[in-house]
């Protein structure tokens, strides 16, 4: 039997660390694989770990694996000039724990096991807001699917190439935290599509065209979220992350966003800036352990 990685599941971390790295020139894929092993060892069973691959590290690490419609994540622009930037990575740990000392030392044993071999892109640490709420002061994730539908939606299913792994989209929004609080409630809402306070989401001539829920909740296209805010003072956002069982529900959302092809695009989107963007591969389980030995 074919075993996801669990991390992708577990929801009771409240603090997390994300790396995503480009592996260094004419590197060798027995030093890659030495990295990846030493990476890991330190694992505990309090420790989450999640492990992806961009495309092109995929089809290095696992040759044989020819997985269906796997593509670089590239830039999208709208019809107003916003985009979401590019910048592709090669691998990438999603770490989270309930203790946030042990979850930073497991970056800091990774970040140190990697940097022979490749150069880090993203280092940021995330923590829970006022119980899962992004920064702008909405819940994030209400739509994500519950028990078994978080399977369904985010894992690869039987008979297809990559059984038990996932496809990943990971992207660091920088928030205009400024503007946005500088509207009334109800025009958040609007931007939003939900209610702020008790996380209602509006209906019929109260939910705009171009609010966030109506832009990205696509009908037989569910994703599994599992984001969480990060930053200062100075710079704060939501390190988006999400996984699904086909790389077209990320494309087809994120089409959606920036205005293709219909012209309407999110105004979550003049509030906030992808500065980042990447498609993985979280391989199953059953698949990394054949890698790592």
């Amino acid at each position: 039997m074919t075993q996801p990685q669990n991390a992708i599941f577990n929801e009771q971390s409240q603090s997390y660390h994300h790396l995503e790295y480009k592996f260094k020139d004419d590197v060798y894929l027995a030093n890659i694989q030495s990295a990846l092993q030493t990476a890991l060892c330190k694992r505990t069973a309090d420790m989450n770990i999640v492990v992806a691959f961009g495309r092109n590290a995929t089809n290095t690490l696992l040759p044989d694996l020819q997985l269906n419609a796997f593509d670089d994540f590239t830039e999208i622009a709208s019809p107003h000039g916003k985009k979401a930037i590019a910048s592709q990575g090669d691998v990438m740990f999603w770490i989270h724990s309930d203790n946030a000392s042990h979850t930073l030392e497991q970056a800091f044993h990774i970040q140190s096991a990697l940097s022979k071999i490749a150069d880090n892109q993203l280092d940021i640490s995330g923590f829970q807001y006022h119980k899962n709420r992004d920064l702008i002061g909405f819940v994030d994730g209400t739509a994500n699917p519950k028990e078994d539908a978080r399977q369904l939606a985010s894992l690869i299913p039987e008979g297809q190439p990559g059984v038990g792994g996932s496809f990943v989209l990971s992207q660091k929004w920088v928030h205009d935290l400024a503007s946005f609080n500088a509207m009334p409630v109800p025009e958040q809402e609007a931007v939003v599509g939900r209610t702020k306070e008790d996380d209602i989401e509006l209906s019929g001539d109260a939910m705009p065209a171009n609010s966030h829920v109506s832009r990205t909740d696509v009908s037989g296209m569910k994703i599994y979220r599992r984001s969480s805010p990060y930053g200062n003072a100075s710079e704060h956002g939501l390190y988006f992350l999400a996984f699904a069982c086909e790389q077209l529900r990320f494309t087809t959302q994120l089409q959606r966003m920036y205005g293709i092809p219909d012209g309407i695009t999110d105004r979550l989107i003049d509030y906030s800036d992808a500065v980042t963007g990447s498609y993985w591969f979280a391989p199953s389980q059953t698949e990394l352990d054949t890698l790592m030995n």
